[in-house]
């Protein structure tokens, strides 16, 4: 195990920039459940059990749950075998909730393709190249920092760095693709119906344009992060950006029960699987 000593100055700056990240990300989180309440009764708590709701409520309810366990090791002052556990846990963590927003996206591109094969099998390699890289990411040489500072200082090697900036970049690809054949799919839907028409596919593309901009955003900072912070600094985006896809995911998803619940949307017949898509 290598170890090394920080100037107590820098770790302190480190932490304190560490913990206002993880608390920027906990509360919007938090605060999108407060406002989107509502919604959520409405939608999934108050029809019939459906396999949707299902996976909603996984979806949101594991993220919201992971950031209060994680709440003691970012704000918390604990023995050094209780971070290292924590920290491992955070690790799995971002893997399994960004597992589940790439699962959700891509069956809601599937579904606007009608699942078809070809469609399903790219997103399929996309995303367990995504999640294995991920999974790669979490393994790193083992380093202990030595500091009188109270609080968890956990650090990423350069090399954990690069692996995590490689499993971002790879899921960044997979939603740029995600996003194509969403756009694709639009301009075929629109040589049928005609633009302007009010239907549940004009929300899935407003919604996925505004999920790839918000997420876009955050992921290219986490890369950058990843590149050119320090030990303790390189992975302090990663949280933040796993509880911000999380966030927006939910939204998508009640979003589109509140469409499809909707009496006024237009239904036009379309085979969404018909030939020419092109895929």
């Amino acid at each position: 195990m290598a170890t090394i000593q920080f100037d107590v100055i820098v770790l302190a700056q480190d932490q304190h920039l560490r913990r206002s990240i993880y608390v920027a990300g906990v509360t919007v989180l938090c605060y999108d459940h407060l406002l989107s309440l509502g919604s959520e009764v409405a939608h999934i708590w108050v029809p019939r059990a459906r396999r949707t709701s299902a996976w909603f409520l996984l979806v949101r309810y594991v993220a919201l749950l992971s950031n209060l366990v994680l709440a003691a090791y970012f704000l918390g002052d604990l023995s050094a075998e209780s971070c290292k556990k924590l920290s491992s846990a955070e690790d799995y963590l971002l893997v399994i909730q960004e597992t589940f927003v790439e699962v959700t996206l891509a069956l809601r591109v599937c579904a606007m393709y009608g699942f078809n094969r070809r469609v399903f099998a790219a997103l399929g390699v996309a995303a367990v190249i995504t999640i294995s890289l991920g999974a790669w990411a979490v393994v790193g040489p083992d380093i202990k920092v030595e500091s009188a500072l109270p609080g968890c200082h956990v650090p990423t090697s350069h090399t954990a760095a690069i692996h995590m900036a490689f499993a971002w970049e790879a899921q960044l690809v997979c939603d740029i693709l995600i996003l194509g054949l969403t756009l694709h799919r639009t301009y075929t839907y629109n040589l049928v119906v005609g633009p302007g028409s009010r239907s549940l596919l004009g929300t899935m593309v407003r919604d996925g344009a505004a999920y790839f901009a918000m997420i876009g955003l955050v992921n290219l900072a986490n890369i950058l992060m990843l590149y050119t912070g320090d030990i303790i600094t390189a992975g302090s985006l990663a949280w933040f950006a796993s509880t911000i896809s999380v966030t927006m995911i939910t939204r998508l998803m009640l979003n589109l029960h509140d469409a499809a619940n909707g009496s006024n949307w237009t239904t036009p017949t379309l085979n969404l699987a018909a030939p020419e898509v092109g895929i």
